[in-house]
């Protein structure tokens, strides 16, 4: 039997009947995404059959089912976020900062008038009631910022809700 003969072209040719540059399938020869023979051409129809399993594969790397996992553990994920939002557990860091800088802010206005409301009250006391006095009254200060309570984020989020 008469041996098929194979048709072989080089990458000019080959470029030609792909569309693409002569410097692409260098490129693509290089990558070895296309078999180049020894003799320095292509089987065409071999080639060919390359280039376009190469152009359109499947991209098989990418697992659905990975992914889908992936996007559902995201969805759970914000699903629990806002529900913590919800039961004032978790709040935004935007919030957070308002409701901080305004107690603190406001700390300092008390901490900065004690000198005005404690000197007439102080005025000819031994040092000891002095001592108590003072520190019964930074205490109270203390105690206002140390009392958290997530009622405190209900005017935040009223003013995002706007």
């Amino acid at each position: 039997m008469a041996k098929r003969s194979e048709l072989r072209g080089s990458g000019a040719q080959l470029a030609r009947l792909l569309g693409i540059t002569d410097r692409r399938v260098r490129q693509l020869a290089d990558e070895d995404i296309l078999a180049r023979q020894a003799e320095g051409d292509f089987i065409l129809p071999e080639a060919i059959a390359e280039y376009y399993s190469y152009k359109y594969q499947t991209d098989e790397t990418i697992d659905y089912m990975a992914e889908k996992a992936k996007h559902e553990k995201a969805k759970r994920e914000l699903a629990e976020l806002e529900l913590g939002k919800r039961r004032l557990e978790l709040h935004s860091a935007s919030d957070v900062e308002t409701v901080l800088s305004e107690m603190l802010t406001n700390f300092r206005a008390q901490i900065h008038g004690l000198p005005s409301k404690m000197a007439p009250i102080l005025f000819g006391k031994p040092v000891a009631d002095i001592e108590e006095l003072l520190n019964n009254e930074v205490e109270a200060r203390l105690l206002e910022i140390r009392d958290y309570t997530p009622t405190m984020f209900d005017k935040v989020d009223e003013g995002d809700e706007k």
